[in-house]
This record gives C-alpha cells, structure tokens and sequence, in this order.
C-alpha cells in the first residue's frame, strides 16, 4: 500500500474512532482531563486502580492505526513504509479527524506522536530509536516535549533548567518546565537544557527522562479553561543523574535549532487543528440555524445569522487554502518562518471568532456544556497561546519581514 493510501486509510479509522468513541465519552474526558485532578501522579497515571481513560483510548486508536508495527519498523529504519511515521502529515492528517470530535485528546496525541515520538525518531540514535523512540510511537509509553518554564515562556531560549557534566560522561539535570502538554501522564520525556561544563558548555540540547528517573517529580494536572481533556502539568527534575545516552541524537547538532524545527512543526499542527474548530463550528451552527424556531421561523431565516455563517465559511475557505499554500510550499521547500508564524496566527484567531459565533448563533443554549460549541470555544483559545501566542507569532513575521 503506497503512502497516499496509508493516510487515507488512517484519516477513515481516525474518523470513525473520533465520531464513536471519543464523543459519547467527551464529557467524562474532560472531567478527568486524562487524569484524576486529586491524585498525585506517579509512575503511571491510575484511576480506580486502572490506567487513565485518555490514555486507554489513545492506545486503542494506536492499535487500530496499526501504530505499534509501524513503529518498531521506523526504529529499525526511519524510512520504513516511507517514512510515514516521521512525516508531519499523518500527524497533521490524525489531528484534524480527532479535533472535530474533541481537542483536547487530539492535543495530547498530537505531543505524544508529534511532538516527543517524532523527535526521537528523526533525531535519535538507533539505540535510542530502538529504546524510547518505537515505544512513544506505538503508544505503549505515552510521550511529552518540554521546552517552556516558569521564566522562559514567550522567551523560548532564556532556559534556567540546565544540565552539569559529570566525570563519568552523563549529566545531572535540575529546574522546572512548565504548561507541559501530556506531563502527568507520560513515562518518556525530551526534555531541553543548557549544558555546563565543556564541551558545549552554555549550548541548549534535549534530554530524554524516563518516569521513574531519581530526582524527577510531576505537578498534578492543571485545571484550565479549556483543552481538558488533554493533561497539563509541570516536571521538576533535582539533580537528576543520567548517563551520556539520555542526550539525544548528535551531541553536535544545535539543539536551538532542533528545537525550533519542532516548534514550526507544532505551529502547522496548531493550525491545523484549527480549520478543524472551524469546520465543526459552521457545521453545528448550521444545522442548529435550520432546526431551531423562532418567531414562527428556523432562525437561519433572519439575516443577522446568515451573515455569522456567512463569516464562519470565509474564514474556513481562507484558513483551507492558508493550509494547502503551506503544503506546496514544504514540498518545494521554500517554506518560511514568516509563512508558519503568519498561518498559525491567522488560523488560530479565526477559530476563535467561529467558536464563539458558534456558541452566539446557539444562544442560551451555546453557553451550556449540553452542547459541543461550549467546548469549542473554550479550547480555541489555546490555539492563540500555545506553540507561541499570537503577538509573537506577528513579531516573528515582522522580523522577517524588515530582516
């Protein structure tokens, strides 16, 4: 089966998994956000003795996209199958299908896979392919990618977090990270520091951390406005000591630079998932318009509700071809960091304005969790802050702009 087939093939069982699995247990999802908000996490994130329902259900859509095999092939040989499981598009296609059903799992999949899987396998070794990479891939360990703290936020590189040389060759990690997506819930992390001692001393570079590893402790969940059902959290290592391999891939290569390749790659996933927003808020508003009376009329009827869908589809089509520009222009490889800024603020605004169009064409109803434009609009908002808020993302395109 050729590449094209195998998204095709995996955007039907996303979606089919998304429509009947992930919307009858939406709202219990999110009360749990993954986790149980009350329990200190641990090794594994349990409830009532058993694993987290996010994390059951992202195994479950794992083993039906055939993840698992896919991704002990990958380790053995990153171009395996194509290099499906290296390439930003399965990602990209997963998490449009799950976003139209809920955001917030398809924010931690998104991490896990995108995010933490795919760095390791682009950039591991094959030793750390083989160990951390063909597990966070197949989901039998869930993954994160942690970059921002407490004091490094919109200022991505200011790190305090570092990482001491020691005699024998490994490191002593120590600082926060913090708003880390899939936190209390995962057992492997990439993990940025700056490296003291030589050689590199002052470079930044990624480090994989095993739950479990001595010295590292989690926050329990976050409880946030929106994305519920996606678990946030904070990771706090003190001294934590681990030997040479746990620094990922080439020691020679540029971490700042690693990291905002991924950076960019989440930029495109964000977007992404807000056409998606986008999509189900017109398709909801919509078809809400047609059935709900008033006056003796569907209230699709009365121009003032025409003109909010009418702006839903516009910003639809436009996010749409923001998004197919986007593709020819990775594929030519003339894609820019003005391009991925510029497409991540525009999309994430408009999902923001349709979500709450959404919720406005629904009325009373629209601001209850009853119906799905609650949630809708409540997750948007991530979309503008997350992967770099929206004042930062136009600094970046003026950057560019006046370079």
């Amino acid at each position: 089966m050729g590449e094209g087939s195998l998204l095709e093939e995996a955007e039907r069982i996303a979606r089919v998994f998304a429509r009947e699995r992930l919307l009858p247990r939406a709202r219990e999802l999110e009360r749990h956000g993954g986790a149980d908000g009350g329990m200190p996490v641990g090794r594994s994130a349990n409830l009532a003795g058993g694993e987290a329902p996010l994390v059951v259900l992202m195994r479950e859509l794992a083993e039906a996209l055939g993840l698992p095999e896919l991704a002990r092939e990958a380790a053995r040989d990153p171009s395996a199958d194509g290099g499906l499981l290296s390439n930003p598009e399965l990602t990209g296609t997963l998490l449009h299908e799950l976003t139209r059903a809920l955001p917030g799992f398809a924010l931690s999949f998104g991490a896990s896979l995108g995010l933490c899987g795919q760095s390791l396998l682009r950039r591991g070794t094959s030793a750390q392919r083989e160990r951390w990479a063909a597990p966070v891939l197949g989901f039998a360990r869930i993954g994160c990618w942690a970059l921002t703290e407490p004091e490094a936020g919109s200022d991505a590189f200011s790190l305090r977090a570092t990482a001491e040389r020691l005699p024998d060759g490994g490191f002593s990690l120590s600082g926060e990270k913090a708003f880390i997506t899939n936190a209390p819930i995962a057992g492997v992390l990439v993990v940025y520091a700056r490296i003291r001692g030589a050689p590199y001393d002052g470079e930044i570079r990624p480090f994989v951390l095993e739950r479990g590893d001595a010295g590292l402790s989690f926050s329990p969940p976050l409880d946030k406005m929106g994305m519920r059902a996606s678990p946030t959290g904070s990771i706090h290592m003190d001294g934590v000591r681990v030997p040479a391999d746990r620094l990922l891939g080439d020691p020679e290569e540029s971490g700042k630079r690693a990291a905002i390749e991924t950076l960019l790659g989440e930029r495109a996933g964000l977007a992404g998932m807000a056409l998606a927003i986008i999509e189900e808020s017109l398709l909801l508003a919509t078809a809400y318009a047609k059935e709900r009376k008033q006056f003796g009329q569907p209230i699709a009827q009365f121009q003032a509700v025409q003109l909010r869908l009418a702006r839903m589809f516009a910003a639809q089509e436009t996010v749409r071809a923001l998004l197919e520009r986007g593709r020819r222009l990775v594929e030519s490889g003339d894609a820019s960091l003005a391009y991925y800024c510029a497409a991540k603020y525009t999309a994430s605004t408009l999902a923001t304005e349709c979500a709450l169009d959404a919720v406005q064409v629904l009325g009373g109803n629209g601001y209850t969790a009853d119906y799905r434009v609650e949630g809708l609009a409540r997750d948007s908002k991530l979309l503008e802050i997350g992967g770099g808020t929206s004042d930062i993302q136009l600094l970046a395109v003026a950057r560019e702009l006046l370079r």
